[in-house]
């Protein structure tokens, strides 16, 4: 049994993160990419750091028109201070947002062998028995009308196949393209590998079918087409 406590934790987390500035946001890019990018924010705070002289400071006059003339005194490399502080929790964020991305896939993986883990449930194209449009209702006033947002995958009763068993390899897959940064190159041909989509298995009859859908319009076309790929290739 799969407890829904491991897939509402990689949510909790993502929500926590997700909260980041702009580009530190968990799925802004690949947990490899959020690493990388601390470690640059770490080089410029340092850079920052060496040019920040607590010590040096600046003396200036201010003589208004008829005014007295009123001294000033400022450290000019005091911004290099803030600058390297602001570096510092952007390479923060990303660490976050990479840490976040790793403990979702683990979560959501577990339990899962490294070759269903390495390799999309969409791959067994023999199993698939068909695939649909899927259609979402969309309001507009009092018209109600089908809107295009993904497609509906049926997989056939394959012996030791569960709707959870199935569920759990999506959220898997889902989590793992997240983490990748939506970039594998050798899955182009799975609807998971694509960023704002979700999965949802049911039972249907002798079978399972696997809604994946998306919000956004130019998404949910691709899924289609990448699901139509499948059994056109059968």
């Amino acid at each position: 049994m799969f407890k829904s406590s491991s897939i509402l934790a990689s949510v909790f987390v993502f929500g926590l993160v997700g909260c980041a500035a702009s580009g530190t946001a968990p799925q802004d890019m690949s947990a490899a990419q959020h690493e990388a990018m601390a470690k640059q924010e770490d080089t410029t705070a340092a850079a920052h750091e060496a040019q920040h002289d607590p010590n040096a400071s600046v003396t200036t006059e201010r003589c208004g028109k008829g005014a007295p003339c009123w001294t000033s005194t400022s450290n000019p490399t005091q911004k290099h201070e803030s600058d390297a502080e602001s570096h510092k929790e952007l390479a923060a964020k990303h660490r976050a947002a990479a840490g976040a991305l790793a403990q979702a896939e683990s979560q959501s993986c577990t339990g899962i062998d490294a070759e269903d883990r390495d390799t999309s449930p969409f791959y067994h194209r023999e199993d698939i028995s068909s695939v649909a449009p899927f259609e979402r209702t969309v309001t507009r006033g009092k018209n109600a009308m089908q809107s295009p947002a993904g497609a509906t995958v049926t997989f056939r009763a394959v012996p030791g196949l569960t709707a959870e068993w199935l569920q759990h390899e999506m959220n898997c897959h889902l989590a793992r393209a997240a983490s990748m940064g939506f970039s594998m190159p050798e899955m182009a041909y799975c609807p998971l590998m694509l960023k704002g989509v979700k999965a949802t298995v049911a039972s249907a009859g002798d079978g399972f079918a696997v809604t994946v859908e998306s919000e956004d319009p130019g998404t949910a076309k691709e899924i289609l087409t990448r699901a139509q790929a499948l059994v056109a290739t059968k």
